[in-house]
């Protein structure tokens, strides 16, 4: 903020200061006493103004809130400033313009005429989730312009309030059979918090199995022998991989691929942590966040900020989230949410999953998420063959073209896994 007078003036004040100047010297030179009056008010008057505009600057405060302070992409909030003046002292008009993000919709702006005494004014906008990520409401800008409109200053408030853009958390159903897809060695245990808990503790017979542990029901039940398995302490892992590769996504915003893709990981979290698992979360570039079954509600706490946070990544390639991955324990769970895909992509996810683990791959139709794909033919036709390798590898696959909710894929991966 300057302090030069000169700088303070408005065009019209400054007309004044220099018609002030030029009529006293020309009445000075002529003796006309009259003109010289006239003229040394021309020039007080802009002189005037500065002061008064700079004494505005000591008798106005403004209050700000946001509510709710946090809220999820697309949900709309409302921002109220409560504005003060203080004091007898005029002023002409004041234009108010609170600094508001692209991300939280339009700056709004306001003028107040009331010039003199003392009174307030709340005021009311709203505002939009467009983009996740935290952003910054604040501070306001105010111009304060002289009842003459010959000066005004500008001021720019200190407060400001921190806004929470959390990514969408989609209710998720229970499944039956989509994680059924691999069924070798001890595989049943990829519906724990699925379906229930009975089906945990048993498996396809094997050569060799002891008959007396033949679960006779759940054989005439499947239509194959099943046996029990040995009895162990309930403790299921899922990992969720999110292919945060910014060369393998498109489109913009809150419709883009990315997006989708951040607000799947975050649902899928939030459902097995609910459902008692361990989660252990990675991107492309490793290990994010990994929540245990001691506090659901912190570690899905943890989950959304971590993702409301998440921004895409420079790697190339899924090495490093397969290797912070690492779903070798029996019965875990890994769901993948992927973009577009190469056949080196889809050896490192095979590579990730052992005969005990189970493997969901959610993957995105990536040319439907943007008005124009930038992906050449040869490599939409590597994608659809990475794909393929991932379904013969038994892996539960579920393709999702953009503008479907992250709760209808979900669904459909039941008849997926099924079918499987």
């Amino acid at each position: 903020m300057s302090h030069n007078p000169w700088r303070l003036l408005t065009a019209r004040g400054r007309a004044f200061v220099i018609l002030g100047l030029l009529g006293t010297g020309f009445a000075v030179w002529f003796g006309q006493r009259d003109l010289a009056w006239i003229s040394l008010l021309l020039f007080l008057l802009p002189l005037a103004a500065v002061v008064i505009v700079q004494r505005s600057r000591l008798s106005l405060s403004c209050d700000r809130r946001v509510r709710p302070p946090r809220a999820e992409v697309g949900q709309q909030m409302t921002g109220t400033l409560t504005v003060r003046k203080k004091g007898q002292m005029p002023i002409g008009m004041l234009r108010f313009e609170d600094s508001v993000p692209r991300e939280l919709g339009r700056r709004p702006r306001f003028t107040v005429h009331q010039s003199v005494g003392e009174w307030e004014r709340v005021i009311t906008y709203p505002l939009m989730g467009l983009a996740r990520g935290r952003h910054r409401v604040g501070p306001m800008l105010v111009r304060a312009v002289d009842p003459f409109g010959l000066a005004q200053v500008d001021r720019q408030f200190r407060n400001a309030e921190e806004v929470l853009v959390t990514p969408h958390i989609a209710a998720l159903a229970n499944l039956g059979s989509a994680a059924g897809s691999g069924r070798s060695g001890e595989s049943t245990p990829q519906r724990i918090g699925l379906v229930g808990q009975d089906d945990v503790l048993i498996r396809e017979y094997r050569i060799g199995d002891d008959m007396r542990r033949v679960h006779w029901r759940s054989s005439a039940k499947r239509g194959e022998l099943m046996v029990r398995r040995e009895e162990q302490a309930w403790d299921p892992t899922a990992s969720v991989l999110l292919d945060s590769r910014a060369e393998r996504h498109a489109g913009q915003g809150r419709s883009s691929s990315f997006e989708w893709a951040v607000s799947a990981a975050a649902s899928v979290c939030h459902h097995f942590i609910r459902s008692g698992f361990r989660v252990r979360l990675v991107d492309s570039a490793g290990l994010l966040h990994e929540a245990g079954r001691e506090d659901p509600s912190a570690g899905r706490e943890a989950i959304t900020l971590t993702l409301t946070d998440e921004q895409p990544r420079p790697q190339v390639n899924l090495a490093q989230a397969v290797a912070a991955a690492n779903p070798g324990r029996q019965g875990e769970l890994l769901i993948a949410v992927l973009g577009q895909l190469t056949l080196a992509d889809a050896a490192d996810l095979l590579s990730a999953r052992s005969d005990t683990s189970n493997g969901i791959a959610i993957v995105l139709d990536i040319p439907t998420f943007a008005s124009r794909s930038q992906r050449t033919k040869h490599i939409s036709e590597e994608h659809a063959e990475a794909v393929n390798r991932l379904r013969n590898a038994r892996w539960t696959v579920l393709e999702v073209r953009g503008g479907t909710l992250v709760e209808e894929a979900w669904a459909t991966l039941d008849v997926v896994g099924g079918a499987a």
